[in-house]
């Protein structure tokens, strides 16, 4: 899996924003393009040159997420981590890798 961050969006402004970053799907077609999941949640073949790759380092490692949810999802979800026997944070983070495809950080 691979992520890009669009840099140009001329005549695709409803497709693809730029600055925003889109996941990519593997494709042999050629070289010059690549297939990317735009703003419409289709795969489509863009232009290489519009996009620049994600380079992964260990900042995303030490990246934060806060989730505001309504009092009785809080509440749910502290009954189904009590009954995991986890942590609330430990069951979130069990809940995204299992249904996110995030790419491995490598331990500095």
């Amino acid at each position: 899996m691979q992520y890009v961050r669009c840099l140009d969006n001329s005549g695709y402004e409803v497709s693809l924003t730029r600055g925003q970053m889109y996941k990519t799907l593997p494709d042999t077609s050629d070289s010059i393009s690549i297939r990317v999941i735009d703003n419409e949640g289709e795969d489509y073949l863009y232009d290489a040159k519009r996009f620049e790759s994600l380079k992964m380092s260990g900042e995303i490692a030490e990246a934060t997420i806060t989730v505001h949810v309504p009092l009785y999802v809080k509440g749910i979800l502290h009954a189904e981590a009590l009954a995991a026997h986890k942590s609330v944070s430990g069951l979130m983070r069990e809940w995204l890798d299992e249904r996110l495809d995030l790419p491995e950080i490598a331990s500095q």
